[in-house]
């Protein structure tokens, strides 16, 4: 029964999702999403309170869609961090691509109340605090000081690329458009370091804004990179094939839920459950069990 609540949950997202991307938020009523459901719009508000709890849904969908796609590529110990950073930077673009529609109506229509919400502005800190230990594990120490500047040049020079996605016809290089990222980003950086000029934000502004969040929780890692962590430890230890098999069984049903739209409490908590008996990843174990408690999940 979950499970279908769950799926209905989902398929009224993605419908809203479109109908919001060609008409705009404001021009679409619930009634209009009701009935492109094939539903009445009481059923509707069973599963969205408000048409403000539907709209702060979807930016969060879209968020999680790119995040969780972008944490990902962190598992591929394959490449190097700049290696990732460029594929990460090309799963991004490719991402907004297939959301165009919907982002460019949030250009031309302003963004809705909802992205004022207190999840939103945690979710996208966590993702600046990724961005910016990112930045010095690939650059070094000498960046520290200047890495605030740089996402804010970065994050400036990508919506100036947003932009250009929605002119018509424009031919799109996602290859080509993630190197030229990647370019410009090495320039800035090597100019910056080299200069070693006064940082607009500086290490003290930034250390006072984690503070104000950190009690929020607003810099714990992702679980999947937990989840990393602990298969790496797995696969250097000498537990026996049975447990071993088993635990990387659990952690790939955890990680594909982690991903889902409306990851499932039960299913969540009852793989965490089963890495319980291996005493050596108890720390990871329960710092994963701490952030999943908090991620919104269906029950």
């Amino acid at each position: 029964m979950a499970d279908k609540s769950a799926d209905k949950k989902n398929y009224i997202l993605k419908t809203a999702l479109q109908l919001f991307s060609t008409q705009g938020i404001s021009s679409t009523s619930m009634q209009e999403i009701a009935e492109v459901c094939e539903m009445s719009k009481g059923s509707l508000y069973l599963h969205f309170k408000s048409k403000d709890e539907l709209e702060e849904s979807i930016y969060l969908y879209c968020f999680h869609l790119i995040r969780d796609s972008i944490i990902q590529v962190e598992q591929d110990t394959l490449l190097s961090p700049k290696e990732q950073l460029h594929k990460q930077v090309e799963v991004l673009l490719s991402h907004l691509i297939e959301l165009r529609e919907f982002v460019k109506k949030q250009f031309i229509d302003g963004p809705g109340p909802s992205k004022k919400h207190n999840c939103m502005r945690d979710e996208h800190f966590r993702m600046l605090h990724w961005f910016k230990v990112k930045l010095e594990t690939i650059y070094g120490s000498e960046v520290e000081p200047y890495t605030i500047d740089i996402i804010l040049f970065f994050g400036g020079i990508l919506c100036a690329y947003l932009r250009m996605l929605f002119i018509p016809g424009l031919p799109i290089n996602i290859h080509k458009m993630s190197h030229h990222l990647m370019s410009l980003l090495d320039n800035v950086t090597q100019s910056m370091i080299s200069k070693s000029s006064e940082p607009l934000i500086t290490s003290d502004v930034w250390g006072q804004w984690i503070n104000v969040y950190k009690d929020k929780s607003s810099v714990q890692r992702h679980p999947l990179l937990i989840t990393k962590e602990i298969k790496d430890y797995l696969k250097a230890s000498s537990l026996d094939k049975r447990t071993y098999a088993d635990a990387l069984e659990s952690i790939h049903i955890l990680e594909k839920e982690i991903v889902d739209i409306q990851p499932r409490r039960v299913i969540l908590l009852g793989m965490i459950g089963n890495l319980q008996q291996i005493t050596e990843i108890q720390v990871l174990n329960n710092e994963l069990k701490e952030i999943i408690s908090l991620y919104p999940m269906t029950q």
